[in-house]
């Protein structure tokens, strides 16, 4: 079976890539010492911190939201039928990092009783819905909501969202909210922590569990809303449902890290350029391939330049952008 096959060659890159991420940077560590940093030892030892607290937590994270990016793309363009539609084009990227900056321009906090992390998640998510709800009421206007008015409504919130967050960049009071908007708007998985990995991974294993579940209606959905409400499926209310599954996640992610953008454009296009199966078979190959893209971005973006880390949202972007324009084009 192909996608057999293709799976553990992904899941062999995997492992690969994510050796190659734990060695990098300015301490040289070996393969032996990463293996050694597994084993429980007692006292204090500088290689095996580096490893368990710096590094493991920036690998992890990068496969969850690879995975969950590349997800969230896949069940867009499967859902509203075109290969263009993905978190950052339909501006729900922007709309959750412009309620992760409003979060951290009015200093909002709850302290110790939910956590900072969770509270602009919360905000994210929030920024995230409004923008889909925007694109939603634009779409329809009139009752008309084709895919191509989809997409161009969510280049308009896309637009807006930026915006609006530059514009509360340029009215923040003090460098330390400038520079975290910043962060938000380039993203970047550098100082990732062991919480927000654990965040995430909750946030990507409901998702996950949830569209694999669904995979009977993708598969209808993805011939066409006649073809599927012609077999019982309410593809209005089924698309309407992923949508916000979609902006939860995404929010959970950009909230994090920052916007990551085309990851969710790049990856299910190539997936589907090499697999063609149903989506209960392509669903796992889409989140290895989100997870294998974002470890070499990932490692790219380190690379790239001495002693200095180019931030990956700069790095996804360089690579999406050509991407779009070759769909674009080829969709005439």
């Amino acid at each position: 079976m192909k996608w057999v096959r293709t799976i553990l060659i992904l899941f062999v890159i995997l492992l690969f890539l994510s050796v190659v991420t734990l060695k990098m940077g300015q301490i040289e560590i070996s393969i032996t010492q990463i293996l050694d940093s597994f084993w429980i030892r007692s006292g204090y030892d500088l290689i095996t911190d580096v490893i368990i607290n710096l590094r493991l937590p920036r690998v992890i994270f990068a496969i969850l939201s690879g995975a969950g990016l590349a997800l969230c793309g896949y069940i867009m363009q499967a859902s509203i039928q075109n290969p263009l539609a993905d978190p950052y084009v339909l501006g729900i990227s922007s709309g959750a990092s412009l309620g992760a900056s409003l979060a951290i321009v009015l200093n909002i906090s709850l302290g110790s009783l939910i956590g900072d992390h969770l509270i602009i998640s919360i905000f994210a998510f929030l920024g995230s819905f409004m923008t889909m709800v925007l694109v939603n009421l634009t779409s329809n206007y009139k009752g008309n909501a084709t895919t191509e008015r989809i997409i161009l409504s969510g280049v308009i919130a896309n637009s807006l969202c930026i915006a609006l967050t530059n514009l509360m960049m340029y009215l923040a009071k003090d460098a330390e909210s400038v520079r975290n908007i910043t962060f938000w708007t380039m993203g970047s998985l550098s100082g990732i922590s062991w919480t927000q990995v654990n965040l995430l991974t909750v946030a990507t294993m409901i998702s996950v569990i949830f569209f694999l579940t669904q995979y009977r209606a993708l598969n209808l959905i993805s011939l066409g809303d006649e073809a599927a409400a012609s077999l019982g499926i309410n593809v209005r209310k089924k698309r309407n449902i992923y949508i916000l599954a979609v902006t939860f996640l995404t929010g959970v992610i950009v909230s994090q890290c920052g916007i990551i953008g085309f990851v969710g454009l790049v990856v299910p296009h190539a997936v589907r350029k090499v697999c063609r199966t149903s989506s209960s078979h392509i669903l796992p190959i889409v989140l290895l391939s989100g997870s294998v893209f974002m470890l070499f971005v990932d490692a790219l973006s380190r690379s790239i330049l001495v002693h200095q880390e180019v931030p990956i949202g700069i790095v996804t972007s360089l690579i999406g952008a050509p991407v779009f324009l070759f769909i674009f084009i080829k969709r005439k």
